[in-house]
């Protein structure tokens, strides 16, 4: 693999995360107009005026350039920690779906798969951004578990698939909206059944979501 820059180096020379933010840039910009085929090497490089030996200090090849590019404009997931798990899931939800919906992380989704459906490599980096992505979801999942909110015995990766599955697939294979009624039935009837009840209050996980920021 070609060397990186430590994030020692990236703070002590600006020139480095200029040309970096530059070539990130241009890399969006191609695969908006073009697509993952448009978005090579030499492309960017003549996009961005960095040079090719530049970009390669930088990335380790092209795979890992447009994953770098995708991640880049897709903002952290936001999954809160200070209500009932289903509200908090529930604004979670929510956040996605207008995300989705509006985000120009979601309009670039089609590179990436297109990228990872042709190069074994791009499908190992695909894999590693999604892990790292549902890794927040995983952990306010744990959360819940350890408070004594969810079952202990449930599968955090079905559960997870569950979740955000159907929103995925509205978007980009049926094409449907999802409203925020459908997003809070989702949750809820996914959800709901994995509480444990408290015998103080009949319920657990309750609470209204957060509106959508």
């Amino acid at each position: 693999m070609s060397p990186r820059p430590t994030e020692r180096t990236e703070r002590a020379d600006p020139r480095t995360l200029r040309s970096r933010e530059r070539v990130l840039t241009s890399a969006v910009e191609l695969l908006r107009e073009h697509g993952a085929a448009g978005c090579t090497i030499e492309a960017v490089a003549a996009h961005s005026g960095v040079a090719k030996t530049t970009i390669y200090r930088q990335f380790d090849d092209r795979e890992d350039l447009v994953v770098a590019a995708i991640e880049s404009v897709k903002t952290q997931p936001f999954v809160p920690v200070d209500g009932g798990v289903l509200a908090d899931l529930e604004t979670m939800a929510q956040e996605l779906a207008v995300a989705l919906r509006t985000g120009e992380f979601a309009s670039l989704l089609g590179s990436l798969i297109e990228l990872a459906e042709r190069s074994p490599r791009a499908a190992a980096l695909v894999e590693e951004f999604a892990q790292r992505r549902r890794r927040h979801l995983v952990d306010r999942l744990q959360v819940a578990i350890g408070s004594g909110e969810l079952r202990a015995d449930e599968d955090l990766d079905l559960l997870v698939s569950r979740l955000v599955g159907p929103l995925f697939y509205r978007r980009f294979v049926s094409r449907q909206a999802s409203p925020a009624s459908f997003v809070s039935r989702l949750v809820r009837e996914t959800v709901g059944p994995l509480l444990v009840e408290r015998p103080d209050s009949g319920s657990a996980g309750g609470g209204r979501p957060r509106s959508a920021r």
